[in-house]
Parts: structure tokens; C-alpha cells; sequence
């Protein structure tokens, strides 16, 4: 962060814990998520996208494990099957590397039977 920046966050920090109107106290957030954004991109560009707040159109919805598919040959990742209950019976599963991040930032793989939560996102110039 620049000392600019980070002076800033030391300030919103402050005036989010005393803020008593919520929409001033919403447009604190928004500015610091806005700050911690602008870091992301600049220090971390290949992590994974930390969750703040959603500024694009979305939806979450319910999916399980419904299979560990081992790969073929020894230098290929195992694959996760995933079943979406709301998506139509044609569409409904889809497989991806059985590669994850835990909350810590380490590597874990999904066991069969766990229960996800899957949320896409739109960008907004390809919403109508």
C-alpha cells in the first residue's frame, strides 16, 4: 500500500467501528474494500480473488460431491465431480481439478459427499 493508502485505512478503520448510520457506515466498507482491492491486484495477482464484497451481478447455489475421478496417468491432477441440484439434468455436473484453498491459504482436496456452495458471477457489460 502507499502511505497514502494505508493512512487512509487507518482512518476508515476508525470511523467504521464509531459510525452509528448505516449508510455512511456502508460506504466506509465500500471505500475499504475499494483499498484492499487495489492491493490485491497489485501485490497478488496470482492468488485467488479474496471474497470482500460482490460488485457484479450473482447467484449462489447448492451443490455436492458426487465423485472422485483419479486420473488416467500420474502426472495429471484428480478431478472432483460436482452435481448443482438447481441446474438442469443435462447440465448438472461438471468436473474441475480437485485442487482447493483452504481459509489459510493451503491446499486441499474435497472428499466425496461435501456439500459446496457455488456462486457465479456476471460482468456487467454482458448483463441484460
Amino acid at each position: 500500500m502507499t502511505s497514502e493508502e494505508r493512512e487512509r485505512m487507518n482512518s476508515l478503520c476508525v470511523g467504521i467501528q464509531e459510525e452509528t448510520d448505516y449508510n455512511k457506515f456502508a460506504a466506509l466498507l465500500h471505500e475499504m474494500s475499494n483499498l484492499i482491492a487495489r492491493k490485491e491486484q497489485r501485490r497478488f495477482e496470482h492468488h485467488a480473488r479474496l471474497v470482500w464484497q460482490k460488485n457484479r451481478p450473482w447467484k449462489t447455489v447448492p451443490a455436492v460431491v458426487t465423485k472422485i475421478v483419479k486420473a488416467d496417468f500420474d502426472d495429471q491432477p484428480a478431478k472432483v465431480e460436482i452435481s448443482i441440484s438447481e441446474a438442469d439434468d443435462l447440465f448438472r455436473e461438471i468436473r474441475i481439478e480437485n485442487n482447493f484453498t483452504d481459509i489459510d491459504g493451503g491446499g486441499v482436496a474435497l472428499t466425496n459427499g461435501a456439500r459446496l456452495n457455488v456462486t457465479f458471477e456476471a460482468e456487467i457489460q454482458k448483463t441484460g
